[in-house]
């Protein structure tokens, strides 16, 4: 500080007509040849020398006690008890020169913490560090909160947290040239913050580094989690911290905004520790609950995977909680969310597929009740797991499971299926005999009654199999203003597009060409053009179009073309239009998810755009699909046929045909102009050696998959009901902690419902002042149909090992995990006289 600012400074403290006394204390003299010169204003030069104290006392209390003075001592302000101006100092105003004197006067940090500031003068040379280290705030000031604000400041942190510090060097991403550390140690703060490291970590090294630091980090972590006995090699980097490190590491991996940089980090370190190469020999149970590394996912996956394989059986209930678990709670959730789904899927089906096996079925009316009610379902996990296997990227670790699934499928479920549907179907005179509702009479038994009430949507997904309409069902419950029934139509036999389409429309007579072309009263029926001229003719007050038409068209669109119509047709197509070309055929399962949204979202917008509140949802045919290629065994072999129309699930002839494992009908039973047709069917699930792209997508044939197509009537509401989630509350009754590792009881105070929706709750402990003590637990309530006792969840809760004050607040903090709204927060009591990292009270 020059002269000129000096004086400037001085002057501003004598700026007043009352007597001021000012002591200013020039620790190393620097100014005493300058001092005679000040150009005071309103206040006298006076100078103490060491020898004159008591004479100054009584000058300046009796002597002169009208004129402001400024005292001036060329030496450093003695320790009270050996100052006896020291009343006087405090009764007076304080004046420094140096910046550190002045940053502790501006701060109103005690003068006993100058030499500790004193220490560090290369970080006080920059006006922009100073600045930093005052905006951060600090309430209490002692040597350690010094230290940390320092540290803050070269580190870019806003809050003097250490564990905040540490966060940043760390994710620094660099362990060799960290540039963090290389400011810490170019100002001096090296070994503070290596201090630090030791006092809340426990990280102690003759030459620490930060790889070392992450490194005890990351194996502490890992131990606290691990059940059975690390490397020998490990121990060193094991500290007695553990339960603040599983604090501190759970608060890093699982935090959004650093996720990425950790799964990186912790890769890095796998590597250097060779933590794959110990894990793979290691027993799983020992770490379901661990998710430090990726090597305890993976090993988990190919467990369980391995478990299902060796078995043919379902999981155990144990197994089926860690699937779900690690699936949803643990860090690598999200990357290997579709290794667990496809396990859980194949579980599923497994699962199914053993109740199938005992299920007896005594005609073909209760073989579709049954499939309807409980068989579909295999279909459905099928196919969930093939969408979720086919999202992996490197999908090796499963590939016998996928082979498992594929032969038991196969051979339990498929082919026993359809041996025991053709021995059904040969107990029927014939294919109309079948009970239930038919796809012939959709219109005049479904459509028009509805349109008769109300304007009703008529919405025909193509090849939408029943077990899709399964799906949709389930999802549209979900939704608040949307009620849904699902039940079955028997389509037509062949199960074609061409056919079903016909069978869907208004009809006196559905009638086939010569070359078996489908007609409708004697009009063709392929083009949405050529259904909307039938329909019309039956319902004037009809518009068909589809679905790509309407999701392209605005508000004012949807309302031009629907206004005054009683009904209106949509036709979609997602499923089919994927699965019937070779090139696309092993997405079909892709197709049906993606229709089932689309579906959704056309009910949705309709209900807004127009509201339209009254839907039919159906299909003109089924299909089957198999993932693994069909061998030559499962081709029917067939004569040349000169007069029909062969597909590779039927053929349809002027005459009954003779054919070796197949069924033959007559197309009579529903088109009575049609006493010249005869439709041929394999008996199973074979096909006919026919030219044509595709094997594994087939439809056409007498398969349940092929001819139960779903029928949901859904009725949505104009306005929205209230919606909001579940409740999870608290209900263990303590509201006391006496241990480093606490289980507490919550429960999801009601079953999900529509207007209820699922609820995904963080919960952790943090002091008054916001500072997280446990890492963050995950709650997700989502139970439906449950018992109470079902829906209550223990969650483990690990604080750090420190000191906890009975006087002192502390919280138990529920939040929103996707908004990260607070929702409450319950005062604890933490009463920790002294604790051990094993959470044992001494």
């Amino acid at each position: 500080m020059n002269l000129q600012t000096i004086t400037e400074r001085l002057n501003d403290k004598f700026n007043s007509s009352e007597r001021n006394l000012v002591f200013w204390y020039d620790d190393n003299g620097e100014f005493a040849e300058e001092i005679d010169a000040l150009p005071l204003k309103g206040a006298k030069l006076y100078k103490l020398t060491g020898d004159n104290v008591f004479y100054t006392k009584y000058f300046l209390e009796c002597d002169d006690r009208e004129n402001s003075y400024l005292i001036y001592a060329p030496f450093p302000k003695p320790q009270d008890r050996d100052n006896h101006l020291a009343d006087m100092v405090y009764y007076s105003e304080p004046f420094y020169a140096d910046r550190v004197s002045l940053l502790c006067a501006d701060l109103h940090i005690p003068e006993r913490y100058k030499e500790q500031l004193a220490g560090y003068p290369k970080f006080w040379r920059a006006n922009e560090r100073v600045e930093r280290f005052a905006a951060l705030g600090i309430e209490n000031y002692n040597p350690e909160s010094i230290d940390v604000g320092l540290l803050s400041v070269l580190a870019g942190i806003r809050i003097p947290k250490f564990e905040e510090v540490v966060k940043a060097v760390i994710l620094n991403g660099e362990f060799a040239d960290n540039r963090y550390i290389a400011a810490f140690e170019k100002l001096g703060l090296l070994q503070p913050f290596w201090q630090l490291c030791a006092k809340y970590y426990g990280f102690q090294h003759e030459n620490p580094t930060v790889e070392k630091l992450v490194v005890t980090l990351l194996i502490t972590y890992t131990a606290h989690r691990y059940q059975g006995e690390l490397p020998k090699s490990w121990e060193p980097y094991i500290t007695h911290k553990k339960n603040d490190i599983a604090v501190f590491v759970a608060n890093l991996m699982n935090n959004l905004l650093y996720k990425d940089q950790f799964d990186l980090i912790a890769t890095q370190i796998a590597v250097k520790i060779k933590a794959n190469e110990f894990f793979s020999s290691a027993s799983v149970e020992g770490f379901f609950d661990c998710d430090t590394f990726e090597v305890f996912d993976l090993r988990i996956i190919s467990h369980l995977a391995a478990v299902l394989v060796s078995t043919s059986e379902p999981l155990t209930e144990s197994y089926r909680e860690v699937t779900k678990k690690r699936s949803s709670k643990k860090h690598f959730a999200a990357k290997f969310i579709h290794h667990y789904k496809a396990i859980d899927k194949a579980d599923q089906m497994l699962a199914e597929i053993g109740r199938f096996t005992q299920d007896s079925v005594k005609n073909a009316d209760e073989a579709i009740s049954l499939y309807t009610a409980k068989w579909a379902k295999i279909d459905r996990h099928y196919r969930g797991f093939y969408t979720a296997f086919d999202r992996i990227e490197a999908n090796d670790s499963l590939y016998a499971l996928r082979n498992l699934v594929e032969h038991v499928y196969t051979n339990s479920y498929l082919m026993k299926l359809s041996v025991l549907w053709a021995e059904k179907l040969d107990q029927l005179a014939g294919f109309g005999q079948l009970a239930g509702q038919k796809q012939y009479d959709f219109y005049s038994q479904i459509a028009v009654p509805a349109a008769r009430k109300e304007c009703t949507v008529v919405i025909i997904s193509d090849a939408f199999r029943y077990e899709c309409g399964l799906e949709l069902h389930d999802r549209l419950k979900d939704k608040a203003n949307t009620s849904s029934e699902l039940s079955y139509m028997v389509s037509v036999l062949p199960s074609y597009t061409r056919l079903g389409m016909a069978g869907l429309l208004p009809h006196k007579a559905i009638t086939f060409t010569a070359d078996y072309d489908v007609l409708v009263d004697g009009e063709p029926c392929n083009s949405s053009a050529q259904r909307e001229k039938i329909l019309q003719a039956y319902q004037p007050l009809l518009v068909v179009t589809s679905y790509a038409e309407v999701m392209a068209m605005n508000r004012d669109a949807v309302r031009k073309l629907m206004t005054g119509k009683e009904l209106i047709y949509i036709y979609h197509n997602q499923v089919d239009a994927r699965g019937d070309h070779a090139a696309t055929e092993h997405e079909v399962f892709f197709a049906a998810g993606e229709a089932v949204g689309e579906l959704m979202n056309l009910i949705q917008k309709l209900t807004v755009d127009k509201s339209i509140t009254n839907y039919l949802i159906t299909a003109d045919h089924g299909f089957i699909y198999k993932r693994d290629k069909l061998d030559e065994s499962d081709k029917v072999n067939i004569a040349k046929q000169s007069d029909a129309f062969v597909n590779k699930r039927f053929i349809l002839s002027g005459k009954p045909l003779a054919i070796e494992g197949a069924l033959c009908y007559p197309a009579e039973y529903h088109f009575s102009d049609n006493n010249n047709v005869y439709i041929t069917v394999p008996r199973g699930t074979d096909i006919f050696k026919a030219p044509g792209s595709g094997q594994n997508y087939v439809h056409g044939g007498a398969s349940l998959q092929e001819i139960i197509v779903p029928l949901l009537k859904v009725k949505t509401e104009r306005y929205k009901k209230e919606v909001s989630n579940v409740e999870v509350v608290l209900i263990s009754l303590t509201r006391k902690v006496t241990n480093l590792i606490t289980y507490l009881d919550f429960i999801q105070t009601e079953n999900v419902t529509d207007t209820l929706q699922p609820a995904k709750v963080k919960v952790c402990f943090e002091t008054a002042s916001g500072e997280k003590i446990t890492g963050e637990e995950l709650i997700i309530a989502d139970k439906k149909n449950a018992s109470p006792e079902k829906r209550q969840f223990r969650e483990k809760f690990t604080f750090r090992n420190r000191k906890y004050s009975k006087n002192e607040k502390y919280y138990l903090i529920m939040k929103d995990a996707v908004s990260d709204m607070e929702i409450v927060r319950h005062e604890f009591i933490i009463d920790i006289a002294f604790a051990d990292d094993f959470g044992f009270s001494l």
